[in-house]
């Protein structure tokens, strides 16, 4: 059966939690469950929303700490390779400290894993929401999903979680990574009328995967040599490390898109930019050991990073009424 998610056609609930939670700005982002898996093992996982949208007036001026804005619906990508490229990246020296360097490797992804596509497929019953469906490539590989159609108002609320089924990922025996790493693309919607290139952090989160360079108080993240960067925003992040440069995908995240367009001049990176949850697969070193002559991180191997490419992101992160982004567009 169709589901049509369609602000103008659903009933709009408010939901108030009995537990109270911690203030927003303790609130975790959006992430899973369970983020970390050895490989060959499935797992009932979920996506955690935690917490809403900004409150406009601190969106507008690329603020956005008070969280108060209920979430509607999200939608969710994993790398595909068969139907895209995802970017691939290769940390070879994060054992030497806090300051990770993750090199581009033009490679296939099938030397470091398999499968190659369907990493996440939605469970379609006992979620939050009461629309769902998955998102599919034109061979109808399940490659995301989404779910939506009733508001969470997570001012003093519980995360709302969408539960799915994460694969038994394999890493490749000849490969010398220890583990593997998804970057998802996801968009938390609060508002489902908002629609692009209007969109800012009040009406939408974008917990967008980006091969760039990042920085936290304690720690930093830095990509080379991957083709078209170093990605950025019209606007430079000093605190976060995120540069004046070309965007990475049209849903990179601005947290004033709705005042100014998404990533137009004066564009603010926006609360998820650069910020995907992620799914790491660690390498069963009893039955699957490194072979010989691996030498990355002091002989441990490798970390290996798969991002979704621009093209799967700007392609199926939409909401369409089929799977196949055909039919009647409900978000985009």
């Amino acid at each position: 059966m169709t589901h049509r998610f369609n602000v103008n056609k659903l009933a709009f609930y408010t939901v108030s939690a009995a537990v109270l939670a911690a203030s927003q700005t303790a609130l975790a982002h959006t992430r899973l469950e369970t983020a970390t898996v050895v490989e060959g093992t499935r797992v009932h996982n979920a996506v955690n929303i935690g917490h809403g949208c900004a409150d406009p007036s601190g969106a507008k001026s690329g603020e956005g700490t008070l969280k108060n804005q209920p979430t509607f619906g999200t939608t969710v990508l994993f790398p595909n390779a068969v139907s895209f490229k995802p970017i691939i990246g290769i940390d070879s020296t994060s054992d030497n400290g806090a300051n990770k360097v993750i090199a581009y490797k033009d490679a296939s992804a099938a030397d470091y894993y398999s499968p190659l596509v369907g990493i996440g497929t939605l469970i379609r019953t006992g979620g939050p929401f009461p629309f769902t469906d998955n998102h599919v490539d034109s061979k109808n590989n399940k490659d995301g999903f989404w779910a939506g159609g009733k508001a969470y108002d997570q001012v003093i609320a519980t995360t709302v979680q969408v539960p799915f089924y994460s694969a038994a990922v394999s890493i490749n025996a000849k490969s010398c990574a220890r583990s593997v790493t998804f970057a998802l693309a996801i968009a938390d919607i609060c508002n489902a009328s908002a629609q692009s290139p209007k969109i800012g952090d009040a009406q939408a989160l974008f917990w967008s995967p980006i091969p760039t360079s990042s920085k936290t108080a304690t720690s930093s993240t830095t990509w080379t040599g991957v083709p078209g960067g170093p990605f950025g925003a019209p606007v430079a992040d000093e605190t976060r490390g995120i540069v004046v440069g070309p965007k990475f995908s049209n849903y990179d995240g601005w947290s004033n898109g709705d005042v100014v367009g998404m990533g137009a001049a004066g564009a603010k990176p926006g609360d998820g930019f650069n910020s995907p949850a992620t799914l790491k697969i660690t390498r069963d070193l009893t039955k699957n050991p490194l072979p010989a002559g691996c030498t990355g991180n002091g002989g441990k191997g490798d970390d290996v990073y798969v991002y979704p490419s621009a093209e799967q992101i700007n392609a199926e992160l939409s909401i369409w009424e089929k799977p196949n982004q055909t039919g009647t567009t409900f978000w985009k």
